[in-house]
């Protein structure tokens, strides 16, 4: 507290003094590289023996933030000891000053014959009090038209596995938006504009084709391998995690038996599958299942939602739901979709008072989200993701609850907002 009370007094003292400066905020650093190369681009003039130096303000390959509203273009990198004869090279550096701390900005890269990079920066709270701190965003662009399709030879005790399943979720971390796992850190994730989840069959040699055009270059997609046809009442399933366009296309997905209790149908994976996860004010609950599926016709007022609060803040502003009215066909809490393959189904809430992200620890669970396979009208194949106690329309007393295959238990029915 002693800190943050010292931190707020110097930006008044600063501010009654008249003075521009700007109290921690800092600086976005990095390089920008040709994607599928690896060669870094130059988007500034030379000087002398020395590219990228020199600042252009009227070229057509830019860097640029959106902060407090306005465009600011990204400068060269400080020349610093660079001098003509050493061996330095500022090739590909470029850096944005000013970022105020704790601000989300969006970060833009275009080029000739490049397609255009868009992507999000979050520039951390401090912990301390500390001006002009500086973090790593590296940029790939990747050229027009690139794209790389990725096989994924599906196999079991080195064998093939033909009609294996294997689905690739694109994964954006809300929380951090600088880099991924392994050879990749520090470089800065593209926001997805295409299909969140792609899906394809091995055929009788155990591959599996995902097309590389329906992919986003520079993404990270987490791709689940199953097999909906049980070996001696157990699940195959098998992971791997891909960049696209910078992955090698030729990946080897190895499959293990894990244990099952539900053979029929079940969810491969889910973003809160870490309870932990912060998923935001507009988070909501994304369920991947192992085959296409439908929410059950008529169970629209079965879907209700209750939030929970466990460390509000001191004001007495607190977010709330809406009530829920039964026996009206419709919903007033909830809202539940799923995707145009089958694959993907995605619940939210409706907030009468839209929640407090200074109330630390709120949660919403979701209950009555019914669904079975597609054009399945069975009703032992119902399944449900929360309670579905009570819900009359579904023609049976007892619902099975969705699994979860990553976590070898019931599908969470919970998201962690704050």
């Amino acid at each position: 507290m002693h800190k943050l009370t010292q931190k707020f007094l110097v930006a008044s003292l600063l501010a009654l003094a008249g003075c521009e400066h700007e109290a921690n905020s800092g600086r976005l650093v990095g390089f920008i590289v040709d994607g599928q190369t690896g060669q870094r681009l130059n988007f500034f003039q030379a000087d002398g023996k020395k590219n990228n130096v020199d600042d252009e303000k009227n070229s057509q390959s830019q860097v640029y933030a959106v902060i407090d509203g306005e465009f600011r273009r990204a400068v060269p990198c400080g020349s610093g000891d660079l001098t003509e004869e050493n061996a330095i090279e500022a090739d590909g550096c470029y850096q944005i000053d000013g970022i105020p701390e704790g601000m989300i900005v969006p970060i833009f890269a275009q080029a000739p014959g490049y397609e255009r990079f868009v992507g999000e920066f979050t520039y951390p709270l401090l912990s301390r009090d500390q001006e002009h701190a500086q973090y790593v965003g590296n940029i790939r662009l990747f050229p027009k038209g690139y794209a790389t399709d990725y096989r994924f030879n599906v196999e079991f005790n080195g064998q093939p596995v033909a009609r294996a399943q294997v689905i690739c979720q694109y994964i954006h971390d809300a929380t951090s938006s600088l880099g991924v796992t392994g050879d990749f850190n520090d470089f800065l994730v593209p926001k997805n504009t295409g299909t969140t989840t792609l899906s394809a069959t091995s055929g009788d040699d155990g591959v599996a084709v995902i097309p590389g055009a329906q992919l986003v270059n520079g993404a990270r997609y987490n791709c689940e391998g199953v097999l909906n046809q049980a070996l001696d009442g157990r699940t195959l399933a098998g992971q791997s995690v891909i960049v696209a366009g910078v992955t090698q296309s030729e990946q080897r997905m190895q499959l293990t038996t894990a244990g099952s209790t539900d053979s029929l149908l079940y969810a491969v994976r889910s973003n809160v599958d870490d309870a932990y996860k912060l998923v935001g004010a507009d988070g909501k609950l994304v369920v991947t299942f192992n085959r296409p599926v439908e929410i059950v016709p008529g169970t629209a007022d079965c879907q209700t939602a209750a939030e929970a609060i466990g460390n509000p803040d001191a004001d007495t502003t607190q977010g709330k739901l809406y009530g829920n009215t039964p026996d009206n066909s419709v919903s007033e809490q909830v809202t539940a979709e799923v995707s145009g393959d089958g694959l993907t189904l995605t619940v939210g809430y409706r907030a009468e008072i839209a929640f407090d992200q200074d109330d630390r620890n709120t949660t919403i669970s979701f209950n009555g989200i019914v669904v079975r396979p597609r054009g399945v009208t069975d009703s032992r194949q119902v399944r449900a993701i929360g309670s579905a106690a009570g819900c009359r329309t579904i023609g049976v007393d007892d619902v099975a609850a969705v699994k979860n295959l990553r976590i070898g238990g019931d599908q969470s029915n919970t998201i962690r907002l704050f």
